[in-house]
């Protein structure tokens, strides 16, 4: 996976708002920016913060968490 591109489809957005913490423990984000479908991020990592962790992205779906 090219994680440049990964993470540049982000580049423009804002967090809109905080939506709590996934199942997993892990917070989530709703991303918005004019003209593009919202987008929510999931940001991750081990336990003992052992790395830089991992945004998860996708689609954002009204009260679906």
């Amino acid at each position: 996976m090219d994680v440049d591109n990964y993470y540049k489809q982000l580049e423009g957005f804002r967090i809109k708002s905080y939506l709590g913490e996934s199942e997993e423990g892990f917070p989530q984000f709703k991303l918005t920016k004019p003209k593009y479908a919202d987008v929510l991020v999931e940001v991750s990592a081990d336990g003992e913060g052992n790395y830089g962790g991992v945004l998860f992205l996708s689609e954002y779906k009204e009260n679906v968490q």
